[in-house]
């Protein structure tokens, strides 16, 4: 399969107008899996830590490329838009030819750096980061109903977090349950006026805008990589909706 890195929308290899791209070298941090971080609790009494909870640190990826062009108008073409490329951050970064398509949101790290070996040829190196260290792949949607439950799942090797948007009329509020799991909103749905349940921000949001308070308990479970689930909601009172999941499939 043919290799295509963009990073905000533009081909980092392969043929463009301005000459032809190519990565040198490793893609450095980004088969890799990122540095773990933990707050370290000493036994103060005891041998060892007591065990606390392990995240990760921000993947930091560094790509190396050269640019051939016709000409040297065309190379300091280019090399304005590499330049210009990582911008303030907030970029998307997409790996294609590598298994499934993945793709993160990148910040700069430093500066793009670039020399010219000769007038028709230019090599670079971009220094990113992104924040969020997981890697994301297709999205898909399950709607579940009162009457209805539905199977999710996603094809990453993590845990996904959900998004879910509600659509119906419920006065008493409703209960979305997955994995053993359960967030009771207490706020009213209306019709016309749909909840979103950001799983991530873990916030309620109605008609766009977000809710303080509106929940009663709420554990916001992940979707486990490599098995189904059951997602359901059900009326605190009465009333009937529909809860469509988005998923995305997500890999560290």
């Amino acid at each position: 399969m043919v290799e295509m890195i963009t990073l905000d929308g533009y081909p980092l290899t392969g043929p463009t107008r301005d000459g032809v791209w190519k990565r040198l070298g490793e893609l450095e941090g980004w088969f890799d899996s990122p540095d773990p971080k933990r707050i370290n609790a000493p036994r103060t009494r005891g041998d060892g830590n007591f065990q606390t909870e392990i995240n990760y640190e921000s993947r930091l990826i560094t790509f190396n490329g050269r640019v051939v062009s016709k000409n040297h108008d065309y190379l300091h073409e280019a090399a304005g838009i590499l330049a210009a490329l990582p911008g303030r951050g907030g970029k998307q970064f997409v790996v294609d030819g590598h298994g499934p398509v993945q793709w993160t949101t990148v910040d700069p790290r430093g500066k793009v750096a670039i020399t010219f070996p000769t007038d028709t040829r230019m090599e670079f190196q971009i220094p990113l980061e992104a924040i969020d260290p997981f890697k994301y792949g297709e999205w898909r949607k399950f709607s579940a109903s009162v009457s209805s439950d539905v199977a999710i799942f996603h094809r990453g090797n993590a845990d996904a977090i959900p998004y879910v948007v509600v659509s119906g009329s419920m006065p008493g509020g409703y209960t979305l349950s997955h994995a053993g799991s359960s967030v009771v909103v207490t706020e009213p749905l209306v019709s016309g006026s749909p909840h979103t349940v950001d799983y991530r921000k873990r916030r309620l949001y109605k008609g766009g805008a977000p809710v303080r308070g509106g929940l009663s308990t709420a554990s916001y479970a992940r979707v486990e990589p490599g098995q189904r689930d059951t997602f359901s909601i059900t009326p605190n009172t009465t009333g009937t909706a529909t809860a469509t999941m988005t998923l995305y499939d997500t890999y560290i």
